[in-house]
């Protein structure tokens, strides 16, 4: 069935003036154990590059209203569940959906650095996107140690 859309149903205006054009380079160095490259931002959703140096692994952590889409630009990256239960490992060009509310951390596990295209879709608004912590954050964990440690209720 081959339906015609209303033209004057949709502003084509107003979309087309909120085109936007990206381009990315790795950053040469950055001061911290990552750096966040974003790319584009909307109401409904955003990317991001994360750019992660031996070290840059997260902490376990959720996401209140958005679910995220990981996918490996360069390197390799390891994703866990609560409990340190290994979600997958993913090369380039491979990644994984974490749904709203599903606690998740991961850490780089290659030899070179790791970046990862990050790609999030709002569930109602933009200011919705809450991250929270599981786990406390540690800026000194070694690679691979375990990020899972139960979220202190006072």
């Amino acid at each position: 069935m081959n339906e015609t859309v209303n033209s004057t149903a949709i502003e084509h205006d107003a979309a087309e003036a909120a085109v936007q054009t990206f381009s990315f380079k790795s950053p040469e160095t950055y001061t911290r154990r990552k750096a966040i490259v974003k790319l584009i931002t909307t109401d409904k959703g955003a990317a991001a590059i994360h750019c992660l140096g031996q070290g840059g692994e997260n902490n376990l952590h959720f996401h209140a209203g958005v679910d995220i889409t990981w996918m490996v630009i360069k390197g390799r990256a390891r994703f866990y569940a609560a409990g340190d239960v290994v979600r997958g490992e993913f090369g380039v060009h491979e990644g994984i959906l974490i749904p709203a509310g599903a606690r998740y951390w991961f850490e780089s596990c290659g030899e070179d650095d790791l970046e990862l295209l990050q790609i999030k879709t709002y569930h109602t608004r933009r200011g919705l996107d809450k991250r929270i912590d599981a786990a406390p954050r540690d800026a000194a964990k070694p690679r691979g140690a375990s990020h899972f440690q139960a979220a202190k209720i006072s």
